[in-house]
């Protein structure tokens, strides 16, 4: 038996100020069920549990979606008033039964690696860390793949133990700040993840290299796929990708180390 529990953690439509929109919940929901939802019910292990938070204040009609939905993957938790991540963790606490604790995130539109919570859970060790999986995709709602690499992403899983003292949980700070609280473990590997960029993402901006559309495929079961690209095409888009990204660098000179290993993983140097 392993020595922790697994949550994977979503915040669907918390409350930050006023109530989210029908038309925003409606669109979505088609982006959760297709991405989200169905990546993470693909993956290779099960010992987890999916919780995801939402808006207590609801309609009858969101609900049933929900259920929907929930049947079997997920648990909803209905969050009364603003969502604190404390409240989150202490959620998670009264689950747990196991002496360690993985909190993974991922957000309503994106998506997991078949093998992520696998790799997660194989890279578990008794000490409170982070892992950070650096290799993921973004892709376009026309279809459009693109590398990305980020040394502290939204996809990131915190492992701490279960003691009398209140748990941190993986939403404890923003993803990329999260390195005052516990060490971050780097794990390179395949693309491990999938961020979403669309009209009502408002967080999400393309910032990778133009990807061969298989690189979705070969890691990914989700309902949206890519578009085809001539090699020409891809070599193209690429190369205004990188040019595009080298001047994104050389504004944030801290940066530069970090695009250089990147750049070194992509031409399979180390």
């Amino acid at each position: 038996m392993t020595d922790f529990n697994h949550y994977v953690i979503t915040r669907f439509n918390t409350r930050i100020n006023e109530r989210a929109s029908d038309d925003w919940l409606r669109h979505r929901l088609g982006y959760f069920e297709k991405v989200c939802h169905a990546s993470v019910k693909s993956q290779t292990v099960q010992d987890f549990e999916w919780l995801v938070y939402f808006d207590a204040e609801r309609d009858q009609w969101f609900e049933d979606e929900v259920n929907r939905l929930a049947a079997g993957v997920f648990t909803p938790v209905w969050v009364e008033g603003k969502f604190s991540p404390a409240d989150a963790a202490a959620e998670v606490t009264r689950r747990a039964s196991r002496s360690w604790i993985i909190t993974t995130r991922v957000d309503n539109d994106d998506a997991l690696a078949r093998d992520f919570l696998e790799r997660v859970q194989g890279s578990f060790a008794a000490t409170t860390e982070f892992i950070n999986f650096t290799a993921g995709l973004q892709l376009t709602d026309d279809g459009r793949v693109f590398h990305r690499s980020d040394p502290s992403n939204a996809f990131i899983s915190l492992i701490e133990p279960l003691t009398d003292k209140p748990l941190m949980g993986v939403y404890v700070a923003w993803h990329d700040r999260v390195s005052t609280y516990a060490p971050v473990r780097q794990v390179t590997t395949h693309p491990m993840w999938v961020q979403m960029v669309h009209g009502k993402n408002i967080a999400n901006s393309l910032r990778g290299i133009r990807a061969d559309p298989l690189a979705l495929a070969s890691h990914f079961d989700i309902g949206v796929a890519a578009v085809p690209v001539s090699r020409v095409a891809l070599l193209g888009s690429q190369a205004l990708s990188a040019a595009s990204l080298g001047l994104r660098v050389a504004r944030k000179p801290h940066r530069i180390v970090w695009a250089f290993k990147v750049l070194r993983a992509r031409l399979g140097l180390g």
